[in-house]
């Protein structure tokens, strides 16, 4: 199986994005942030047990969803302003032995993204989210999701959820 680590955000903005992706026919995994792609972990759980103790020496933390932004023609996301996520991602990278992407790490909430057979038109979508999602929360965030694929070419789903600080 594969796996990514991802970051929950609040129910009634991850329906607000959920009502937004089915009006553009936009099926993918539940709005999250990606914390840990899925090609930096392993395909066994296995590293599971040390993300649990990274997120035990860490105290739940402010996130807050800002803009709407694209990477370049191919993603609509919403950017995301957490130095203590950056903290985060880099604890459990050290952790788990992981090395970073080129790119560095941007968080970010993908609203809709360009795939190969699957065209959406970004732009249509981003007039729509400027209207839908106009408030950005602010939320405190209290665990962490390990997300995995049942089988091949499926949504991922979520695996196991680890709470921060206990």
């Amino acid at each position: 199986m594969k796996y990514f680590i991802g970051i929950p955000i609040p129910k009634n903005y991850k329906n607000k994005i959920e009502i937004l992706r089915a009006e553009f026919r936009f099926f993918t995994t539940e709005p999250h942030i990606t914390l840990v792609p899925p090609p930096a972990l392993p395909d066994e759980d296995t590293f599971i047990e040390r993300v649990v103790e990274v997120c035990k020496k860490i105290k739940p933390f402010n996130i807050k969803l800002s803009n709407i932004d694209r990477f370049g023609s191919r993603v609509l996301y919403i950017s995301v302003n957490s130095p203590d996520l950056l903290n985060l991602h880099k604890k459990i990278y050290e952790s788990l032995n992981l090395q970073h992407e080129k790119r560095g790490y941007t968080p970010h909430l993908t609203i809709a993204k360009q795939r190969p057979k699957r065209p959406v038109d970004i732009e249509k979508i981003r007039e729509r989210a400027e209207i839908k999602l106009i408030h950005s929360p602010e939320y405190t965030l209290n665990s962490i999701i390990v997300y995995h694929q049942p089988k091949e070419h499926s949504i991922y789903i979520p695996y196991m959820e680890i709470p921060l600080g206990q």
